[in-house]
């Protein structure tokens, strides 16, 4: 896990709101839900548990239809364009673990739904910093390379299935990441995905 993992994540409030469908140019919240927000931000950092997988893959070939990968080939045309300049390609898994969702449930059995679904939505948000920090990361490790957007199964006509074959090819049971009989990942808070490393040929 590389080191900046450690870090405390910085879940955004501004972000969080988002989330749960406040527009602050039109709707803004009332100082009882920024209280509430902010107290289930400081919750679910507690909560986080980042783990993370990665494999670093060369490129093998790309027609712009497919990019072949040792032992995996993408058909997706979407992708084979975003890496149409990448070398070398990123599979990771990275999630905050099972705590917080395991509290969202608490407080909903609890009879306080408010509460989840502000913790749900600082759960989104921070595996979504998490992500962020994680591509930073790799891609500096890996040294002179830019990233390329990155893409996840469910998104770019990637259908969900390849998360099986992510997760498999990562051991990703390591950090106790699974998937469901649809697909979806185990724990909800965790993502999968690819992005490509363009050669930085700035001097």
């Amino acid at each position: 896990m590389p080191k900046a993992l450690k870090l405390v994540l910085k879940i955004r409030e501004k972000e969080v709101l988002r989330y749960l469908k406040y527009d602050l140019a039109k709707t803004k919240a009332d100082s009882s839900m920024h209280n509430l927000v902010r107290e289930q931000i400081k919750t679910g950092a507690a909560l986080a548990r980042p783990g993370l997988k990665y494999k670093i893959f060369p490129i093998l070939s790309n027609n712009g239809q497919k990019v072949t990968l040792p032992d995996f080939i993408i058909e997706n045309k979407n992708i084979a364009r975003r890496l149409k300049s990448a070398e070398k390609a990123v599979l990771f898994v990275t999630t905050i673990g099972p705590a917080l969702e395991q509290e969202i449930n608490r407080l909903f059995a609890a009879a306080e739904p408010t509460k989840a679904v502000i913790l749900d939505a600082v759960g989104s948000e921070g595996v979504e910093v998490l992500c962020d920090r994680v591509q930073e990361a790799v891609t500096r490790k890996a040294g002179s390379y830019q990233a390329t957007p990155r893409f996840s199964p469910g998104y770019a006509a990637w259908p969900l299935k390849i998360n099986k074959t992510i997760l498999k090819l990562l051991d990703a049971q390591i950090i106790r990441v699974n998937v469901s009989s649809k697909f979806m990942l185990i724990p909800q808070k965790t993502v999968t995905g690819i992005w490509g490393l363009v050669r930085n040929n700035k001097k």
